[in-house]
């Protein structure tokens, strides 16, 4: 089950020619101007526009995207530019990695679109390029957990760098898919990943305890691992926890039944993700398929959530049952307009 990425939990990249931060991020080239709309290329060539998909294997969600965004701009760059900012934190990263490769194509519309978003990214992502930098040169995983204890303290863990790293991450693994393993390309993946993983939970402590439960959730691949997870979180605390060997280490009496998470907080924060989710698909933000998944993985642990609570507090009991009437609008709204459906206006 796949993370999320939303801001502030995540998101997008770094502006490189197939050799982002890991090498040499500094040799990638600058625009060489500013490049303006012209009124002849409006009209998007059908049988042009339908060869350069092919070549760039863009999906139809994607090829969508991208005429979106040239469209909505009228032409305009400084709305072109607004608009990407606005998307880029929830732009699909293999979208952005293909816009990356682009700059070269002569259609008109791909080609701005292209070029514009690497200005955007070479202005506005060059402080989270430093920081991930800063990561990998880290050297051993110790100081590489202290770096990013003060990275986040400093506040820079933010969508920026989120955007820099998981694009560093799909560019690693698209290199890996496409090339025999070479040497370093392992580790360079594992590394990125690690580092993804421990911001992602040192962002978590500062956010509310339902959204860093969520997150959690999503990132764990293992059920029995996401049960045990929902189970401590989600339901009182034992009197004793029993060790493998047998022996029972008593919960102090201040602990006991406590419970760490509030279902309340977990269904707003379940409610709140899938209202964003479709808020941004609504606005060309994230392809359709891709939100639909989304949605799904939280409706996937929200069933896992519903399992584990009815065995905890009772199928009859009021939490199981209060759990589930708060989770009926978000997966099963009663009516098409609902901001479930349509996101928020």
């Amino acid at each position: 089950m796949a993370a999320l990425a939303f801001p502030c939990e995540t998101a997008a990249f770094v502006p490189f020619t197939r050799c982002p931060l890991h090498s040499q991020a500094s040799k990638v080239r600058k625009p060489g101007g500013t490049y303006l709309f012209q009124s002849e290329s409006k009209t998007v060539k059908t049988e042009e526009h339908k060869d350069t998909v092919r070549a760039l294997e863009l999906s139809d969600d994607e090829s969508k995207m991208i005429v979106s965004l040239w469209e909505q701009a009228n032409e305009n760059e400084t709305m072109l530019r607004e608009l990407l900012v606005e998307a880029l934190p929830a732009m699909p990263p293999q979208l952005v990695v293909k816009l990356m490769q682009s700059q070269n194509v002569k259609e008109q519309p791909l080609q701005i679109v292209s070029m514009t978003l690497k200005e955007v990214m070479d202005e506005n992502l060059s402080s989270a390029k430093e920081v991930l930098a800063n990561l990998l040169e880290a050297g051993e995983i110790r100081k590489l957990d202290n770096e990013i204890g003060k990275a986040c303290r400093a506040g820079k863990l933010d969508m920026a760098f989120f955007t820099v790293l998981n694009m560093n991450l799909e560019d690693a693994r698209m290199q890996e898919n496409e090339e025999s393993e070479g040497e370093g390309q392992s580790s360079r993946s594992s590394i990125l990943q690690h580092i993804y993983t421990r911001c992602q939970e040192e962002v978590e402590k500062s956010v509310p305890p339902g959204v860093a439960l969520l997150n959690k959730l999503m990132r764990t691949t293992q059920e029995s691992i996401r049960v045990n997870q929902l189970q401590h979180y989600l339901c009182p605390q034992p009197d004793v926890i029993t060790l493998p060997d047998g022996q029972e280490i008593p919960v102090k009496e201040s602990e006991q039944k406590k419970v760490l998470v509030p279902l309340t907080d977990f269904v707003e924060a379940v409610g709140s993700t899938v209202l964003q989710i479709r808020t941004m698909e609504q606005a060309g933000a994230v392809e359709r398929g891709m939100a639909a998944s989304m949605v799904e993985a939280c409706r996937s642990v929200a069933k896992e959530a519903r399992i584990v609570i009815g065995e905890n507090y009772g199928k009859d009991s009021s939490e199981l049952r209060s759990f589930e009437a708060g989770l009926q609008p978000i997966f099963r709204p009663s009516s098409s307009e609902s901001p479930y459906i349509e996101g928020a206006k």
